[in-house]
């Protein structure tokens, strides 16, 4: 046999799945020479890239290559899926002892974390929310569409009115029950909102700009008096892990209405929804209830956990890491983290850093803030303009320190806090519209 007909039965065997990836290594090794005169130089790169290694995630790069040299000739061949399959399996446990050294990295910072909860403890919600997956109770039949994307204005009003009916069912039966039993209430027909103890949580699905679906979702916990920006969150592994990046995946699916929305994509709908709801119910959730109170929120424990796990592990695919929420020391464009302990420094008798921070953060907005009130002089009463409600309040505090009384001085300061969260709970969605001067 020729080397050239060896060649091409190598490569049929590659296309078949039928050669491991040492084996495809030893062979090509050998074989170098001789491929050069047979091989083009795309070629040799597409199945031997420069970066290639002896794993199924490479061989699938290879067999692709050789299904292009293949119809490049005019006999395209059928290719196996069995490296594809074989490459995600590869991956998982990658992926799997990846993450066994991140919490084993973790483990100290964790066990602080947990050792303070035993000391601090909360209620557990117990609540079967798995039985809410799948397809939600009592929707509606699909309907039938004579076309597949929307092309004139009734079809994209067709398409939206219907993407809206199945958001809302899944909504309904799947992310209200959980919420409702976290103790959340409706503030809307997409949000859901709780106060405990001077704290207040939030989940918000933002309508799609162009009109449609849900853009995205908005979550945070954080005190009554603070936004929703530049605050203490959630571990990395919860907040970016393998939950939220699949949730995040295919999110177009809930965000446009402009294609028809049939039993096909009714099924994409739900499924997403079962992605949120698992988001929610196994990490979000569950870590929110472990923080009733102020000072559990900021608590060295937690502070110090949540530095830990701010930059995950590398990703056995692209050598990187699969989350990065370090900000490499930059503060904040907002400043809002000292307005956030500032005041938690005022609240716990600690004057002279509270002060320094509030500061900090008015002094850094001043400038813009100037010209943004000269525009919209009621943008400290606006919830959608965080900024300047964050602004606005972290000057009430500020003034506080005028009164050179000391116990004068801390009655006043308890008295702004009062004020700024009789407002906040306006802004967070807890109560009603709330004006001031």
């Amino acid at each position: 046999m020729s080397f050239q007909d060896e060649m091409k039965q190598m490569f049929l065997r590659v296309a078949a799945g039928e050669v491991e990836p040492e084996e495809w290594a030893k062979w090509w090794d050998v074989n170098g020479l001789r491929l050069e005169e047979f091989l083009n130089r795309g070629d040799r790169m597409r199945m031997m890239p420069a970066l290639w290694s002896a794993s199924y995630y490479w061989m699938a790069k290879t067999q692709s290559g050789v299904a292009y040299y293949f119809h490049a000739q005019g006999r395209p061949v059928k290719t196996s899926g069995y490296y594809e399959e074989k490459a995600r399996e590869e991956e998982r446990r990658q992926r799997q002892k990846a993450m066994e050294k991140y919490h084993m990295n973790t483990a100290s910072a964790r066990q602080q974390w947990e050792a303070y909860l035993q000391d601090h403890p909360t209620d557990t919600i117990s609540f079967d929310w798995k039985s809410l997956l799948g397809t939600p109770s009592g929707q509606k039949p699909a309907k039938d569409f004579p076309y597949k994307e929307a092309r004139t204005t009734e079809q994209w009003k067709e398409c939206g009115e219907e993407l809206k009916l199945r958001l809302k069912e899944n909504l309904q039966a799947k992310i209200a029950p959980l919420a409702k039993a976290y103790g959340m209430k409706k503030a809307g027909p997409k949000t859901f909102v709780r106060e405990k103890n001077g704290l207040v949580s939030r989940i918000q699905f933002i309508g799609y700009f162009r009109g449609g679906g849900y853009e995205a979702m908005n979550c945070y916990l954080c005190p009554i008096y603070a936004i929703q920006y530049g605050i203490l969150g959630l571990p990395g592994h919860i907040c970016q892990g393998e939950n939220f990046q699949r949730m995040q995946k295919d999110w177009g699916a809930i965000q446009y209405g402009m294609e028809a929305v049939d039993a096909a994509m009714v099924e994409r709908i739900n499924r997403k929804f079962d992605d949120i709801l698992i988001y929610l119910a196994d990490g979000m959730l569950p870590e929110w209830q472990r923080i009733d109170s102020l000072e559990t929120y900021f608590a060295k424990e937690r502070r110090d956990y949540l530095k830990v796990t701010e930059t995950g592990p590398q990703n056995p695919r692209t050598n990187r890491p699969m989350w990065n929420l370090d900000t490499g020391g930059k503060e904040d464009p907002w400043r809002a983290d000292d307005y956030l302990f500032g005041v938690w420094n005022l609240l716990t008798g600690k004057e002279t850093e509270g002060y320094a921070r509030l500061e900090k953060c008015v002094r850094h907005n001043s400038v813009y803030m100037k010209e943004r009130l000269e525009e919209f002089p009621k943008a400290c009463n606006d919830p959608r303009d965080a900024m300047a409600v964050m602004y606005y309040n972290a000057r009430l505090f500020l003034g506080t320190k005028e009164t050179p009384d000391a116990e004068k001085r801390r009655d006043r300061i308890q008295e702004t806090y009062e004020e700024v969260c009789r407002f906040m709970r306006y802004y967070h969605g807890l109560a009603k519209k709330t004006e001031r001067d």
